[in-house]
């Protein structure tokens, strides 16, 4: 027991997760989710930004709570349409055989991982931009919780 203790307190200090600033969407109310917190590992420079590196592997962990339920999930990684940075937009179909259980219940708690993989985006320079993730009903596209954080490319 003492070993297992011991082990657990020693892979914590070789987690490098950082809470993140996040806020929702542009013109998106807060009426179909609450994103309670994210997590990116790793993520130096957080929680005001995450720097990445091309090519690597990063994961976040979403905990949020739905105002909707749903049996078919989608999620999307990608920047806003906006935003003059972008990068391959990440979409994941199958989001409840991948990242979710599912069925998706309205009201009750729960937290994903999704990874991060970021590839040769279109910079008109090193500036911070928003990463965007929205996990939507594959059956209704109005039911969607969508929020932002602030990355930059190294």
């Amino acid at each position: 027991m003492l070993f297992q203790t011991l082990f657990v307190i020693s892979l914590s200090f070789f987690v490098n997760a950082e809470e993140v600033h996040k806020k929702l969407c542009p013109n998106v109310g807060s009426h179909e989710c609450v994103v309670h917190s994210v997590n990116v590992e790793p993520c130096p420079h957080g929680p005001r930004f995450c720097s990445f590196i091309l090519d690597k592997r990063y994961s976040a962990t979403v905990d949020f709570t739905p105002y909707f339920s749903a049996h078919n999930l989608m999620v999307s990684v990608s920047t806003h349409p906006q935003e003059t940075v972008t990068f391959t937009e990440r979409i994941y179909k199958n989001a409840c055989q991948r990242l979710l259980t599912c069925p998706l219940e309205a009201h009750i708690r729960q937290s994903f991982d999704i990874p991060l993989n970021f590839d040769q985006p279109t910079l008109p320079n090193q500036s911070k931009f928003p990463v965007q993730v929205k996990l939507w009903n594959a059956d209704d596209t109005s039911q969607f919780c969508c929020f932002t954080f602030k990355a930059k490319i190294k």
